[in-house]
């Protein structure tokens, strides 16, 4: 297929539908969402961490709210991403593992939130990672998303944008396209691109950063290709170099929300996909990439809604990434719908004894997973194990057999949850 070269400067976006009135079109808050990839729980400003620099995240959490218990709904990128989306189970989508070049992915059965939004007047737009579908059936064009410019696969050189396997990797909409550049940055420079297009209409717009994942290439250093063969290769400070660059440009984004004075009318989201393993710091979690161990599925999420006036405040409470779908799409005034299964994480009256599962099967392991309050029960290959995570949150002393009652009864939950989802 013919390439063409793609400068970073989108062409305009189409107009947006006018067909809903929910709330006026000065009164619907523009909407960005920026996701980060791989990473651990610790490494970022805000959660505790001092050896990496985030300014731009901590600048965002001291004008905003930080949650400390916010899940992924998978450990790894499809399955999650495809949740965060259509505010649904993985189990309930199908999207249960990473996809393939030869799996269906995510088709317009279920919608996202971008097809909500786009529906109610939103001008929509993603820019990075996909990971949910090659074909042109499950695009991110036929998924909601008027403006896609990134890539298809789960990660891309940093600078040739090649895949593993050495082929071109970036997309503008359906279109293999060349650009220049580091991945980080022109990502930004399409994003910033995109609000500055789009000031006179509401809008969503994604960001979804491949950093930090492998190949761990710093910016500075385009002599260093890679391929199978190097593709893991990467140290600690690869990885910090990768992580502070991604900050600075979240910056550049937060400065341009500011300029174009759209700020007090944009809720900016941040947080992760899953968390990643090797050179991540975990914080006080255990284990990491692709298990359902705190480690895996704990992750950071900050966000900053200048009209609910909470700045600087930490929000304890449980919630998950299918909770953003249902309270972004609320906030915009449009109704969620009965098949989402998340809650509006800006209400004040939050279910804090509701339960939340995951169920997880990778290379012949098997992980399955409830929290409800200060509990969790996992079992992992068959072992059922019980933590108390306000006192043990690193998952280390099994309460299980002290508590049997708690155990029997989260046990029986999670199987009446598995049994729904087979439905």
């Amino acid at each position: 297929m013919k390439k063409i070269l793609f400068l970073v400067l989108l062409p305009p976006t189409l107009c947006a539908q006018k067909n809903n009135a929910l709330i006026k079109k000065t009164q619907r808050p523009n909407i960005v969402l920026i996701v980060a990839d791989y990473m651990g729980y610790a490494d970022i400003e805000p959660f505790g961490h001092t050896e990496i620099k985030t300014p731009s995240l901590k600048r965002l959490a001291s004008e905003g709210i930080k949650y400390t218990n916010f899940y992924a709904a998978d450990p790894v990128c499809s399955p999650s991403r495809g949740a965060l989306l259509t505010g649904m189970y993985p189990a309930k989508t199908g999207l249960t593992h990473n996809i393939s070049k030869n799996d269906t992915g995510l088709t317009s059965k279920y919608p996202t939130i971008a097809s909500r939004l786009k529906n109610a007047g939103y001008v929509t737009g993603l820019m990075g990672k996909w990971h949910l579908g090659f074909s042109d059936a499950s695009s991110p064009n036929e998924n909601g998303f008027e403006t896609f410019f990134g890539f298809k696969d789960w990660s891309i050189d940093y600078y040739t944008h090649r895949n593993i396997t050495n082929d071109d990797g970036l997309y503008y909409n359906t279109k293999p396209v060349i650009s220049e550049g580091y991945s980080t940055d022109i990502f930004t420079d399409s994003a910033m691109a995109f609000i500055n297009k789009n000031q006179q209409q509401p809008f969503f717009l994604c960001l979804f950063y491949n950093a930090a994942l492998p190949p761990l290439q710093p910016p500075g250093i385009s002599g260093d290709i890679r391929n199978p063969s190097n593709w893991e290769k990467g140290t600690r400070q690869d990885y910090v170099g990768v992580v502070e660059r991604m900050d600075h440009e979240i910056g550049k984004v937060l400065d341009e929300l500011q300029k174009d004075g759209l700020a007090q009318n944009t809720i900016v989201v941040f947080t992760y996909d899953h968390q990643g393993e090797g050179v991540v710091n975990h914080g006080k979690f255990s284990h990491g990439f692709a298990t359902l161990w705190e480690g895996g599925i704990r992750v950071p999420l900050i966000i900053r809604y200048p009209k609910l006036n909470r700045k600087n405040v930490t929000d304890p409470r449980l919630s998950i990434n299918m909770d953003l779908t249902y309270t972004l799409l609320t906030a915009a005034g449009v109704t969620p719908g009965s098949d989402l299964e998340g809650i509006n994480i800006f209400s004040k009256d939050i279910d804090t004894g509701r339960s939340l599962f995951w169920n997880w099967n990778f290379k012949g392991k098997t992980q399955s997973a409830v929290r409800k309050g200060k509990w969790k029960y996992i079992i992992d290959n068959g072992t059922g194990l019980l933590f108390n995570l306000e006192k043990d949150p690193g998952e280390h002393n099994d309460v299980g057999p002290g508590l049997p009652k708690i155990k029997e009864d989260l046990e029986k939950e999670l199987q009446q949850w598995k049994d729904k989802m087979k439905k």
